[in-house]
């Protein structure tokens, strides 16, 4: 294993662990049972894989938060059945103070929609976006975001 995927599997832990902060959910709830691939590639060239939940694509270092978005909105229209997330080194996010991008490499997250959907319906019924600001829900959810009904 290379210093990439070392530091990308902590990363997982790491959003997998359970925060007080977040009212004890952890960043990603789903993350510690996903099954997931590390694949580096152009961001030019990214196809989606089937054989597991999510396709972590390490892309190029240089690119920008705003490139690496326009990216992801492309592969959104182009493969329909899928989702894209960019998660860049330069841009800190953060949920209730909680850092949640990995923070080191520029990275597309490729999921099946209906999947994500599915457990975001199930998170909105928990409580587990109470922590997020409304802007958090705007950026990440996108269109989902009408799926999302907050409890507190």
């Amino acid at each position: 294993m290379n210093d990439v995927e070392e530091h990308i599997k902590r990363w997982i832990k790491n959003i997998s662990t359970i925060r007080p902060e977040l009212g004890n959910f952890s960043v990603c709830p789903f993350s510690s049972t996903a099954t997931y691939k590390i694949i580096h590639s152009n961001i030019d060239d990214i196809m989606p894989v089937n054989g597991c939940d999510v396709v972590i694509f390490v892309v190029e270092d240089y690119l920008s938060v705003d490139a690496i978005q326009f990216w992801c909105d492309f592969y959104d229209k182009k493969y329909t059945d899928y989702i894209f997330l960019e998660d860049c080194a330069y841009t800190d996010f953060h949920i209730n103070g909680i850092k949640t991008n990995n923070g080191k490499y520029n990275l597309v997250l490729c999921q099946k929609k209906k999947k994500l959907q599915e457990s975001r319906k199930i998170l909105s019924k928990s409580g587990y976006y109470d922590h997020w600001s409304d802007e958090m829900v705007t950026e990440i959810l996108g269109e989902d975001q009408n799926i999302v009904k907050k409890t507190g």
